[in-house]
């Protein structure tokens, strides 16, 4: 009888190791998918890069969690993308020096195609026809020299989003990517899940979700759902 009662109260305990021993993952990818069901999007674009919208995917009702890949890490840093940008608009700045300097030495000429350009119909004398080509390169080449340089700080931005929504925290300093040094971490969880369509069957679909976090400088990032394939 002491067996018996001693194995009996070593069943809560039991259960309990158990509960706890659910990983992080199955709570973090919960929060998520009731954020999605209810569209609570504030709380989703903390949490993930894209989304599952009910209305036009589905709404994930129940999972269970297949397997957990192992971590790859990837070093990570925004230098070369900053010296790019750098290089980019000083190119600009010595552009637009020689642009100016054509444009203050054929300002009357210039002025003349832009009055002409003016017009539907007119027509260029050959002495114009000459200064409108160059003007037109001229104006051709800023465009594609600002196109470099938007394009530039375009991929700093893209490449520090998740940078950004890692290691922005409560209370923890915001992110310097002209400084940071650091790594992407990167798993796959498989989860088999209970998907109901937008015109509310009921499919079972197996999910890849790729969770990705940034650490650096003695910190660590929060995990970001950065891709969810097989829905």
């Amino acid at each position: 009888m002491k067996k018996i009662a001693a194995a009996v109260l070593l069943v809560p305990s039991i259960l309990s190791v158990i509960s706890c021993s659910r990983p992080p993952e199955q709570q973090f990818l919960t929060q998520f998918f009731r954020a999605a069901r209810g569209r609570d999007n504030t709380t989703v674009g903390r949490m993930s890069a894209v989304e599952i919208d009910p209305r036009t995917q589905g709404a994930v009702e129940d999972f269970s969690i297949v397997s957990i890949g192992q971590e790859t890490r990837t070093p990570l840093s925004f230098k070369p993308l900053f010296e790019a940008e750098a290089k980019a608009r000083e190119v600009e700045k010595e552009f637009l020096k020689t642009k100016i300097e054509y444009q203050t030495a054929n300002i009357k000429q210039i002025e003349e195609v832009l009055r002409l350009e003016a017009q539907p119909d007119a027509k260029f004398p050959p002495a114009l026809q000459k200064v409108k080509a160059e003007w037109d390169q001229w104006r051709a080449d800023i465009a594609a020299h600002a196109k470099a340089t938007n394009g530039a700080a375009l991929t700093i931005k893209q490449a520090t989003g998740l940078a950004e929504a890692s290691l922005t925290q409560p209370g923890q300093p915001g992110l310097d990517p002209k400084t940071f040094d650091g790594e992407t971490i990167t798993k796959e969880v498989v989860v088999d899940a209970e998907l109901r369509t937008p015109d509310g069957q009921t499919q079972n679909k197996q999910l890849t979700i790729t969770l990705s976090r940034v650490a650096g400088g003695g910190r660590e990032g929060r995990p970001i759902i950065t891709k969810i394939s097989g829905l």
